[in-house]
């Protein structure tokens, strides 16, 4: 194998989780250095890790010797300051997604990182999952035109106040909620089976409205935990996308996908099943569905992409694509009716 990646990573959430633990493990990368918005947490979190730097200072972070690439792994509203900061210093990126809090800040991602000449990347990692990786092939094969396409997340883990410590997450100024959380990775999969959405309508909702934070205080929550979002796709049928985080009783994702010429689902148990018209349906599972094993898939596919040429996957097109999906449901949900994505010219 060529010389490892040498990358660091901005971010103490995802990036402390999955993302560092994982670059650790994978011979292909040499994680170098790690950002954090508190100096005492960045120098904890590169302490524990084995890494050289634990910085506040994002600039800092950047001049490590011999950076190669950055991970993106801060709230959605500063991924364009980081994002672009690090492309025009000729590094390579991989964003956590949604790549921007809107099209106009994704797209000036995208500029940027064409303009330097480096890879990019953004990180949705669910459709590298076993599960979700064969629930797409799958309808590629045999659902034909859609006709109804459901996908319903059922959780319990913000089921009460004390459920999960108030963070970013919380805080719809930073671009948090559940839709960024997991909505965008459902459209996601739904764009890669069927990429033409003609129109969206929305509705959200803050279901557990205050959480507790690290020094005890309760703060208002402003980021939705639950949703509802309609597709209708242009052609001709419907997609329908919910989310409740705040269950009592929690089940598997399910995701029913019904076309013309088949179906394909995949039961809360993590089992696949499909079937043409007139077929009875075959089925195999359970499958896995480790979201860190998945971001190994992505990691390596970034790899990839700066050691062989390879083309980038997720690409930062299929960022883009469900950027404008993703703008025009938050202004659906808002204004109250159904709303035309802005088309995104492939590239």
């Amino acid at each position: 194998m060529e010389t490892p990646i040498k990358i660091a990573i901005a971010g103490s959430g995802f990036g402390k989780k999955v993302a560092l633990p994982v670059y650790a493990e994978l011979a292909e990368f040499d994680p170098v250095a790690v950002w954090s918005r508190q100096t005492q947490r960045a120098r904890e979190l590169a302490e524990q890790a084995g890494v050289g730097l634990g910085t506040a200072d994002f600039e800092e972070l950047l001049s490590v010797r011999g950076l190669e690439a950055v991970h993106i792994a801060t709230p959605v509203a500063t991924h364009v300051q980081f994002a672009v900061t690090a492309a025009e210093r000729g590094l390579h990126v991989i964003c956590e997604k949604p790549l921007a809090d809107n099209l106009t800040g994704a797209r000036r991602i995208a500029a940027a990182i064409q303009s330097a000449g480096v890879v990019g990347l953004v990180d949705y990692e669910l459709r590298m999952q076993q599960t979700r990786r064969r629930v797409i092939d799958r309808a590629r094969e045999v659902v034909g035109r859609p006709r109804m396409a459901s996908i319903s997340l059922v959780y319990s883990d913000h089921a009460d106040p004390d459920s999960r410590p108030y963070t970013w997450v919380h805080d719809s100024r930073l671009g948090g909620g559940r839709l960024q959380g997991y909505g965008v990775h459902d459209l996601d999969l739904l764009l890669e089976i069927f990429p033409d959405v003609d129109a969206v309508a929305a509705a959200t909702e803050v279901g557990v409205p205050v959480r507790r934070a690290d020094n005890g205080e309760l703060r208002r929550v402003t980021a939705e935990d639950t949703y509802g979002l309609l597709l209708r796709f242009r052609g001709g049928g419907l997609g329908v996308v919910t989310l409740v985080a705040t269950a009592r009783h929690g089940r598997g994702d399910v995701i029913e996908i019904y076309g013309d010429e088949g179906t394909v689902k995949l039961d809360e148990d993590r089992r696949v099943w499909w079937g043409r018209t007139g077929q009875l349906l075959q089925s195999e599972g359970p499958l896995d569905a480790s979201s860190t094993k998945a971001f190994k898939r992505v990691a390596r596919n970034f790899w990839a992409a700066i050691r062989n040429g390879a083309a980038p996957e997720p690409s930062l097109q299929e960022a883009l694509r469900v950027q404008s999906v993703f703008d025009a449901i938050r202004t659906a949900d808002i204004e109250r009716r159904w709303v035309h994505p802005e088309p995104v010219t492939p590239g």
